[in-house]
């Protein structure tokens, strides 16, 4: 959904060059978990943004201001490179059945998943629906924080996964973009 801009320019999705030079923010976008500048590019109608206080780079969104800021807010959460697992820990819901071998299951929409802890902090095993039990490497995650561990291996072992629930993202990440405040930068 978005681009990493270089300082020289970048294409925009319909392939034209669109200068990310000299870029000044027209506005504010804050969120619960931070805030960014939204800024046009040389065409004066593409938007890019950057994080609040960053001086580096800005990322071009490929949308223009009259898709409104619902959308323009969820392109930024999108392009966040944590948006598939804030999905998913958002929305998984855990199954709370006593299970004989020490598992707990997990489901998102129609993926159905068992976790199960090792000696190994760092380590889970893992069986996403009939399949076979595979162990995964996590990030380093609190072994009291199960749900973020069980999402961190479900990520890992689903490389489909974001394709699967992207139109559910969207609106996700839409609805969140709705609820940010904006602010004009003068």
């Amino acid at each position: 959904m978005s681009q990493t801009a270089g300082t020289t320019g970048n294409a925009d999705e319909a392939g034209a060059f669109v200068s990310m030079e000299n870029l000044q923010p027209f506005a504010k976008i804050v969120f619960g978990d931070g805030a960014h500048e939204v800024a046009r590019c040389g065409d004066g109608a593409t938007l890019a943004y950057r994080p609040e206080g960053f001086s580096g780079e800005w990322t071009s969104l490929g949308m223009q201001l009259e898709e409104g800021w619902p959308r323009i807010g969820g392109g930024i959460i999108l392009s966040q490179s944590n948006a598939l697992e804030r999905f998913v820990r958002t929305h998984v819901v855990k199954i709370e059945e006593h299970r004989d071998d020490g598992a707990v299951e997990y489901k998102l929409e129609d993926v159905a998943w068992l976790i199960r802890e090792t000696d190994d902090p760092n380590l889970v095993e893992i069986r996403v629906g009939s399949g076979a039990w595979t162990t995964v490497k996590i990030k380093e995650i609190s072994m009291e924080k199960e749900k973020d561990r069980a999402v961190a291996a479900l990520v890992k072992v689903s490389p489909d996964l974001e394709m699967e629930v992207s139109a559910d993202m969207v609106g996700w990440a839409e609805r969140l973009g709705a609820g940010a405040q904006i602010m004009p930068v003068l």
